[in-house]
């Protein structure tokens, strides 16, 4: 097991704050990172350096002999790394935000240039997302299935909706006669073309197929590609079928690259949420994204009424 600068300096930021949320505050991260990193070092020095009280992180022996031993040391390598850094000007909050890549593309990379605090991002799926905030690895994130409990906080705020698209030469004149009732034939049509998705979010296909047919694909896609964004792009010089979110495809459909061939029987629709732990540290970086956020997929929904294509 390796140790980690970091770990260091926050059992040095804990020892001199006295608390978790002093150590937090002063060294702009999460509560929970703050824990993490000081369980890290107890599991690898393999003795308790803090007594927990209700209030207070008592230093332990070991605690105190630890911080002795490493007060010079942290202090030198600090001042090395604040000569050597790039000043700013200012300290920088750091805040870590977690979604989906392409909401990344769609939605936020455009103000990366107007941001004043530094901004790690993660992408993954639901789970990791959600547990990774829990955790104190993220502080923020877009989710579709929040888990609601005591440490975190999660607000509705847009959704999506998710819609059947064509390529641009796919041939729809058997699709446009199908008596669209005989949910059979919808299926064997359906599954006799070819269809791309992701390799890290299958999840869409299978929701939409579900909802409408009460059952699983028993289909593998012909094609896997890396997002949603390579699907659209693929599908805009050729032929085949996908199950996309309806925001990120606004682009393509609007320009006649794609088109939107189905809704399902019933609208196929996710609640988008953001979450956060309670009382966050960066609030005010957070607050900033969320109203980036909002401000662009409300742009979209009012831009995008859906079209279904004929032909």
């Amino acid at each position: 097991m390796q140790t980690n600068f970091e770990w260091f300096r926050t059992f040095k930021a804990i020892y001199e704050t006295e608390t978790m949320s002093g150590a937090a505050k002063q060294l702009f991260v999460s509560q929970p990172g703050v824990g993490l990193h000081l369980n890290a070092l107890e599991a690898y020095t393999g003795y308790p350096l803090f007594e927990r009280t209700g209030r207070k992180m008592i230093p332990t022996e070991r605690g105190h002999l630890l911080y002795e031993q490493l007060q010079n040391s942290l202090e030198t390598l600090e001042d090395i790394e604040s000569r050597f850094r790039k000043k700013s000007g200012k300290d920088r909050p750091t805040v870590s935000v977690g979604m989906c890549v392409e909401s990344f593309q769609q939605n936020l990379e455009k103000y990366i240039p107007e941001i004043d605090f530094n901004l790690i991002m993660q992408f993954g799926e639901n789970e990791k997302l959600i547990e990774w905030l829990e955790n104190g690895t993220l502080d923020f994130i877009l989710t579709t299935r929040p888990q609601f409990n005591t440490n975190t906080v999660y607000e509705p705020f847009t959704q999506e909706q998710m819609v059947l698209v064509a390529g641009r030469d796919t041939d729809l004149t058997e699709w446009n006669t199908l008596n669209l009732s005989n949910k059979d034939d919808v299926m064997h049509w359906l599954t006799g073309q070819l269809w791309y998705n992701t390799a890290t979010d299958v999840n869409h296909l299978k929701q939409f197929w579900e909802a409408n047919f009460n059952t699983r694909p028993d289909f593998v896609p012909n094609f896997i590609v890396p997002n949603k964004f390579s699907i659209i792009r693929c599908l805009s010089l050729g032929k085949g079928l996908a199950v996309i979110p309806d925001f990120l495809c606004k682009e393509a459909v609007q320009n006649g690259d794609i088109r939107i061939i189905w809704e399902g029987y019933k609208p196929v629709v996710n609640v988008m949420h953001f979450g956060k732990r309670k009382n966050p540290v960066a609030a005010k970086q957070i607050i900033w994204l969320e109203e980036r956020l909002r401000s662009e997929f409300k742009e979209q929904a009012t831009s995008f009424p859906h079209t279904l294509a004929v032909g």
